[in-house]
């Protein structure tokens, strides 16, 4: 049977982000490493999984128990008896990353650095306008 889209998304908010965000706030308690580093795993591939599927969503979405099948997605990354977020992390993501650390680290200064430049300019447009306005006023 299909669920209703809000359903499904009620549920996959609960079991993809809720409950691990609670489990997070439980970990950071804590004086472990262990559960914090678990955490930071699930959350590296819950993110990966998020940004890739919103541009692939267009594409999928329309296969039958799509929504269904990524609530058993974000169940298999966080449970324990599959470990499915670590699973991933070691097999496919921490091995790509780090032989892209380099390039993805110059190209994210690279973006800062433009950033930067563009917001000084932005702020001092906004600096020019606004001491306009006061000597119009």
């Amino acid at each position: 049977m299909v669920l209703p889209k809000i359903v499904t998304g009620i549920i996959q908010g609960i079991v993809a982000f809720l409950y691990p965000a609670y489990k997070s706030f439980k970990a950071i308690k804590t004086e472990e490493k262990d559960d914090d580093t678990e955490l930071l795993v699930y959350w590296t591939v819950a993110g990966l999984f998020s940004f890739f599927e919103f541009w692939a969503d267009l594409i999928v979405s329309w296969f039958p128990f799509y929504y269904e099948l990524k609530i058993v997605f974000f169940i298999w990354l966080q449970n324990p008896w599959f470990n499915g977020a670590q699973f991933l992390w070691k097999t496919f993501i921490r091995p790509f990353l780090d032989s892209k650390e380099a390039q993805i680290d110059k190209g994210i200064n690279k973006a800062k650095e433009q950033g930067t430049k563009y917001g000084k300019k932005a702020m001092n447009e906004a600096k020019k306008i606004k001491s306009r306005t006061k000597k119009i006023n």
